[in-house]
This record gives structure tokens, C-alpha cells and sequence, in this order.
């Protein structure tokens, strides 16, 4: 109740994710412990991420989480960007302020 920006969109990702009526994202945490909806928030989500924005990977360095790591790994390279591996065991992406030809 104090946070009336705040929608709380109840459900399964990738289920929900057209729900999402955000349009413009400065920063993207992405934290569910498995790299199926993980990777499917990325990939809805990644249009609306302002260029410069920052998308933060919670177990991406963790070797129990090295299929997320695998995925995102892919996912990045896909878009032209790469992925900071934190001490912390989190991966950052910044996205490129200018999408380069991929390939």
C-alpha cells in the first residue's frame, strides 16, 4: 500500500511476462534460480532495457548455476554484449549503447 508504482503480478514466468507494462528499464535483476524463465525474462525484456542499462545475474558465477552461466553466455554474446563476472558470484551486463551487427 505505501508503494503505489508497485505492481505485484502474480504467476509463472514466461507466463506473466506480457503483463509487464513497463516500457523504458534502467535496471533489470534477474533472480529465479532456474535458466528457463531466467533466460525467457532476458529475452522479453531486453527491447526495453534502455541502451547503457544494467541487467544484474544473480548466480551466474556459481558452478551449481553453470547452466544459467552456459545460457546467459550465449544470450550476451547473441546481443553483442558480454557479461562482468562480479566477485560476489553475479554476472553484469551493460547493454551496448550501440547494437552492433552480431555475426
Amino acid at each position: 500500500a505505501p508503494f503505489p508504482f508497485v505492481k505485484i503480478i502474480p504467476g509463472a514466468v514466461p507466463a506473466t511476462l506480457p503483463e509487464i507494462q513497463a516500457e523504458l528499464i534502467a535496471f533489470l535483476s534477474i533472480d529465479m534460480n532456474c535458466v528457463e524463465p531466467e533466460i525467457a525474462a532476458a529475452r522479453y525484456l531486453w527491447d526495453k532495457v534502455v541502451p547503457g542499462g544494467i541487467i544484474i545475474l544473480d548466480d551466474y558465477g556459481f558452478s551449481q548455476h553453470h547452466l544459467q552461466k552456459k545460457a546467459f553466455d550465449c544470450f550476451a554474446a547473441a546481443k553483442g554484449a558480454r557479461i562482468l563476472s562480479l566477485p560476489t558470484g553475479q554476472g553484469l551486463i551493460f547493454k551496448p549503447l550501440h547494437q552492433a551487427p552480431v555475426g
